[in-house]
């Protein structure tokens, strides 16, 4: 590798090195993943490329293959990077990270608890939006994951002092008190409310992706009857590319669609008191009543149209 310093996340600038990841893409679009090894070879549909041709050059440029087709070289972004990730679990994709890091409202200098890190794809995210200021724990149950957990960060990464990785069962407990954030990619992570409630500050967020809508429901109705949570969100993400040619407009044959839901709870701060339930709807609201307070100040309304503007026309 080049003594240039690393700069934090991995993100680097200048000429392409020995053993750095890169995506290569082909007239159609299509996207290797590969890494640069000196004096080694890569290959793009069974047609090589020398990687001392790509070393010390620039990115952004293109090589020929063996076969003499021309071949982009790009480092990669963390959308392109995720779906080739090097893995034995099943990832969250980043159609979801992106609103998991907005709703989660991970930002530099948190706290943040991970459980559930399989390939660590959202653990990237993670370190990326923290910054060095702030920290990330991670709880893993598997060994076998956790190793490649820890090979996805060091090569993608790079060194993070600010990342502590824990192989334990989290249903023995979190260690961390004050977190910020909560990020929990289980199955059922309705049975770790009593963990999170006490690793999380008055006012943190909990996040939690589930594949099924069973799994929301009894998610969502855990946090309902636990009156440490409230304010919670659920929804799902759809990704659809466009294709745009010289003569053609139109959607992509194929859409990312239902991968999984986001569900978005706020810890709440502990009172004495059991009088912390909202003001219920009155008995002809026009709003639907399913049971739960509403939120004030939602941003959105139940029957999915803009919210209502008491504004008076002119």
């Amino acid at each position: 590798m080049s003594d240039e310093p690393r700069t934090y996340g991995g993100a680097l600038r200048g000429p392409l090195r020995d053993r750095e990841p890169v995506i290569l893409l082909d007239r159609k679009g299509r996207t290797y993943l590969r890494t640069l090894k000196r004096g080694g070879r890569m290959s793009v549909r069974g047609a090589a490329i020398a990687c001392d041709t790509v070393i010390d050059g620039p990115e952004g440029a293109t090589v020929a293959s063996a076969t003499g087709e021309r071949i982009l070289v790009l480092r990669p972004t963390y959308a392109q990077l995720i779906p080739s990730l090097p893995r034995q679990a099943q990832p969250i994709y980043p159609k979801d990270v992106g609103p998991l890091l907005l709703w989660g409202d991970i930002a530099p200098g948190h706290l943040v608890v991970e459980v559930g890190t399989g390939p660590a794809a959202v653990t990237l995210a993670l370190l990326r939006a923290v910054g060095p200021t702030g920290q990330v724990v991670s709880y893993e149950l598997r060994e076998d994951f956790a190793v490649i957990a820890r090979d996805n960060v060091a090569r993608f990464h790079g060194p993070a002092p600010n990342w502590t990785l824990r192989v334990q069962d989290v249903g023995d407990g979190i260690a961390e008190r004050e977190a910020d954030r909560m990020v929990v990619d289980l199955a059922d992570p309705w049975c770790l409310l009593d963990h999170a409630a006490e690793a999380l500050r008055a006012g943190a967020v909990l996040s939690a992706f589930v594949p099924t809508a069973l799994q929301v429901k009894q998610h969502v109705d855990a946090l309902i009857d636990d009156r440490r949570f409230g304010a919670v969100e659920t929804f799902e993400t759809l990704q659809r590319f466009w294709h745009v040619g010289p003569r053609s407009l139109r959607p992509e044959h194929r859409m990312v669609a239902h991968t999984g839901f986001l569900i978005v709870a706020r810890r709440l701060a502990d009172v004495a008191s059991d009088d912390t339930e909202l003001t219920p709807q009155g008995p002809y609201s026009s709003q639907e009543s399913d049971g739960y307070a509403p939120i004030a100040g939602s941003t959105h309304d139940d029957e999915g149209g803009d919210p209502p503007e008491d504004l008076e026309d002119d």
